[in-house]
């Protein structure tokens, strides 16, 4: 090989080994930056220089596992222009952040409406909730052919690292008579047949049992102090008695056991409370309402 062929190959190995090193520089600096990228994605921090955590609301959710003393007490209650409802919760002052999701049929559709309670929680908490919906313009269109429903409510309480949800049923009565789950059927007397009622599950109680008690508390929401009358039927094994709050205490409910049925005859008053709504039909003006409730009922084991 020539001297002028050897000074070619030379050079160009000389610049192949440059190359590579280059390269190999190049793909070192990719994987440092990459890295810092995602470290300080993953932890970002605020100003003060602490490391943000995640929110509570995304940490692992346990299900309908928070004990019944620690619940708070649910209701949804219909208005007299079934225009919109009133969601009413007693005793989620204890959370430090909660959501709700709502989703109810209205005819064949599927609706929804969602919200969240920001901490801290009032003691007791009232949004209404509309039952259709309105253009920015104030022109609003409302749901018919009301059926059933659920109810997510999710909390999260300070010093824990789960979220606990809360899931149940309800159903306008004078659309379906029995909750989705298919525990609980509800067929009014005549005298009550046209009234407007919600029966639901209460998630908590807004007073605390001695007992022991089984599956959840139950629910019947009126627009009026009119008597509710009517058969509650309730699939559930081993149930031994029930009791109804009267808005001051539990009495014993007369019950018949039938394999693993119970049936209970309603005729009672309800009790009621007093509560102020903003009215998104009528362009956020404001109301005083008064929600009639009876029960919950319990059922003990």
């Amino acid at each position: 090989m020539n001297l002028t062929v050897k000074v070619f190959f030379g050079i160009l190995y000389q610049a192949m080994k440059r190359n590579q090193i280059i390269l190999l520089v190049v793909g070192i600096l990719v994987v440092l930056i990459s890295a810092i990228f995602f470290v300080s994605k993953g932890s970002k921090k605020d100003p003060s220089g602490e490391v943000k955590k995640p929110s509570p609301l995304t940490t692992k959710i346990l299900i309908n596992e928070l004990p019944l003393a620690e619940r708070p007490f649910t209701v949804l209650v219909p208005h007299a222009t079934n225009r919109l409802f009133t969601f009413v919760t007693i005793g989620a002052d204890k959370a430090d952040a909660a959501t709700l999701d709502l989703e109810y049929q209205s005819g064949d559709l599927l609706k929804g409406a969602r919200a969240s309670l920001e901490a801290p929680i009032s003691n007791t908490f009232v949004k209404a909730i509309i039952l259709g919906s309105c253009s920015t313009g104030g022109k609003c269109t409302f749901d018919t052919d009301l059926k059933s429903g659920t109810l997510k409510y999710k909390l999260h309480f300070p010093g824990q690292d789960v979220t606990h949800l809360l899931k149940g049923d309800f159903t306008f009565v004078s659309g379906q008579k029995n909750l989705p789950d298919g525990k609980v059927i509800y067929e009014p007397s005549k005298a009550t047949a046209k009234d407007n009622l919600i029966l639901l599950n209460s998630f908590g109680l807004p007073k605390t049992v001695e007992k022991e008690t089984l599956m959840y508390p139950i629910v019947l929401s009126s627009t009026s102090d009119k008597t509710i009358a009517g058969t509650l039927t309730i699939n559930q094994a081993g149930v031994t008695g029930a009791a109804i709050y009267d808005g001051t205490e539990y009495k014993d409910l007369k019950i018949a056991i039938k394999d693993n049925s119970l049936t209970i005859a309603l005729n009672h008053k309800p009790w009621s409370m007093k509560a102020d709504i903003v009215r998104d039909d009528e362009k956020g003006s404001k109301e005083s309402v008064t929600l009639y409730l009876l029960g919950p009922i319990v059922l003990y084991k």
